[in-house]
C-alpha cells in the first residue's frame, strides 16, 4: 500500500475512524511522556509515586478490559465508545487541577477504564466497516497516523511547555481533553451498519462469552504470544532505553527526543511501503518475523555501551528504527488476525482480548526493566530483552499449526 492506494482503502466510515484517532492522539502525544514530570515538578508528588501510579493505571486497564469486551458485545462498540470518550475527556481535564494523591488516582482510574472502552470499540468498527481484503492496509493506515497525531502532539507539547509554568502543564491537559471531544463529535456522526449491536444471521449464535473465545485456540495462542512479544518490546522500550540511554551511557536527555524521534518518523515515512511487502506474504509468517526483528534491534543496544559517546545514542537511533519496522508489521498483522479468527458475536471481547497486550506488558515490562537495572546490570537487561522477543514464535508456530489446519 503507497501513499496512492489510501484513497481505494478507505470508505466514508472507516475515514472518519481513522482522522479521529489521529486528531486524538495529538493529545496523547503531548501528554504521554510528560505526566511524571508534571506531577513531580508542578505538583510536589515524589517519583516513586508517580511509578506506582503508572503502574496502578495499567492493573486497571488489566481489570477493566474483560467487562468492556463483553459491553461491546452486548450493546454495540459506539455506545461503549461514546462513553469512554467522555469519560477520557473528564479524566484529562481533571489532571490540570489535581493538588492531591486521591486526585490523582481518581483521574488516572478515568483515563485507563476509558482506554479499555475505546481500543476495542474502535477495532470493532473499523473491522466491520471495512472488506476482509482491506483490513490489513487499514490497521496499518490507522497505525501510521497514530503516530503522526503522537508525533505531532510531542512537536506542539514541546512549544506550549514553559520550564516552572503550572499553567503551561494546564493547557496541555485542557488542549488533551478537547481532542476526545473532537472524536466524540465525529464518532457521533457515524450510523448504521458496523457501527451498532451486531444483528447475528439466523444460523448464527446469539450471544457469546469468554468461554467461547477461549474454545478458539490459535486466538488464544495469538492474545498470549502478544503479551510476550510487547513485554520483550513496548513494555521495556519507554520504561528502559531513557534510564539506560542517560544513567549508563551518561546520554543528555535531549537525545530521547531524537532516539524516539527516530521511530516515529520512520513509522510514518515507511508504513506504507512496509504494507505493501506484506502482501506478499502469509500474515501468519510475518508475525513470526516480528520477534526476529525485534530481537534485532537489541543487538545496537546491546553495543552501544562500547562505542564513543555519540555513536552509542547513534547506536540507539539504529535500535529504534529497526524496533519500528518489527512495530510496522504488528500494527497490522496482530488486529487482522484476530478478527479473522474471532465470529461477530464475540469480537469485542477478542479485541479487549488483544488490548491485554499493552496491559500486562505496561505492567511486567518496567517491572522487568526497574528489578534488573536497579541491581546495576545493564549487560543482563539486554541480553534478556534480546532472548525474551523470540520466546513467543513457538506459541505463534503452533497457532498457525492450528489455524491453517481449522482447528
Amino acid at each position: 500500500m503507497l501513499y496512492s492506494d489510501i484513497r481505494e482503502v478507505l470508505n466514508p466510515k472507516s475515514r472518519k475512524m481513522v482522522i479521529g484517532i489521529c486528531l486524538n492522539a495529538i493529545g496523547g502525544g503531548m501528554t504521554l511522556s510528560l505526566l511524571l514530570v508534571y506531577l513531580h515538578d508542578m505538583r510536589g508528588f515524589t517519583n516513586t509515586f508517580g511509578g506506582l501510579l503508572l503502574s496502578y493505571g495499567a492493573l486497571v486497564s488489566l481489570i477493566a478490559s474483560t467487562p468492556m469486551g463483553a459491553l461491546v458485545d452486548r450493546i454495540g462498540p459506539k455506545k461503549v465508545m461514546i462513553c469512554g470518550l467522555i469519560l477520557n475527556c473528564v479524566g484529562a481535564i481533571s489532571l490540570a487541577f489535581v493538588t492531591t494523591q486521591l486526585h490523582v488516582i481518581l483521574a488516572l482510574t478515568a483515563i485507563n477504564v476509558a482506554g479499555q472502552a475505546i481500543w476495542p470499540s474502535q477495532s470493532v468498527i473499523l473491522t466491520r466497516v471495512t472488506p476482509e481484503k482491506d483490513r490489513s492496509k487499514i490497521f496499518g493506515l490507522n497505525f501510521m497516523l497514530l503516530n503522526l497525531g503522537l508525533g505531532l502532539g510531542g512537536l506542539i507539547g514541546s512549544l506550549i511547555i514553559q520550564t516552572g509554568s503550572l499553567r503551561s502543564f494546564q493547557w496541555m491537559y485542557w488542549i488533551d481533553g478537547a481532542t476526545f471531544l473532537v472524536y466524540l463529535s465525529i464518532i457521533l456522526t457515524l450510523h448504521g451498519e458496523g457501527v451498532g449491536k451486531y444483528e447475528p444471521q439466523a444460523h448464527e449464535p446469539k450471544q457469546g462469552s469468554y468461554r467461547d473465545l477461549f474454545k478458539i485456540k490459535p486466538l488464544v495462542l495469538l492474545g498470549f504470544g502478544g503479551i510476550i512479544l510487547f513485554t520483550f518490546g513496548y513494555g521495556v522500550i519507554q520504561a528502559g532505553v531513557p534510564i539506560f540511554a542517560t544513567q549508563f551511557l551518561g546520554l543528555s536527555p535531549k537525545w530521547l527526543g531524537l532516539i524516539f524521534g527516530v521511530n516515529t518518523i520512520a513509522i510514518f515515512t515507511l508504513q506504507p511501503l512496509v504494507m505493501r511487502i506484506l502482501e506478499r506474504y502469509s500474515k501468519y509468517n510475518a508475525l513470526i518475523a516480528i520477534g526476529v526483528i525485534w530481537s534485532s534491534s537489541w543487538i545496537f543496544v546491546g553495543i552501544s555501551p562500547a562505542l564513543p559517546l555519540i555513536a552509542s545514542g547513534i547506536a540507539l537511533c539504529i535500535s529504534q528504527l529497526i524496533f519500528a519496522v518489527g512495530e510496522m508489521v504488528q500494527a497490522p498483522v496482530i488486529p487482522t488476525l484476530a478478527n479473522e479468527l474471532a465470529p461477530e458475536n464475540i469480537r469485542g471481547r477478542a479485541n479487549a482480548l488483544m488490548s491485554l497486550q499493552w496491559s500486562i506488558s505496561g505492567v511486567a515490562g518496567p517491572a522487568i526493566t526497574g528489578l534488573m537495572l536497579g541491581a546495576d546490570q545493564p549487560t543482563l537487561w539486554v541480553a534478556s530483552m534480546f532472548t525474551g522477543s523470540f520466546l513467543a514464535i513457538p506459541l505463534f508456530l503452533k497457532m498457525k499449526r492450528l489455524a491453517l489446519s481449522g482447528r
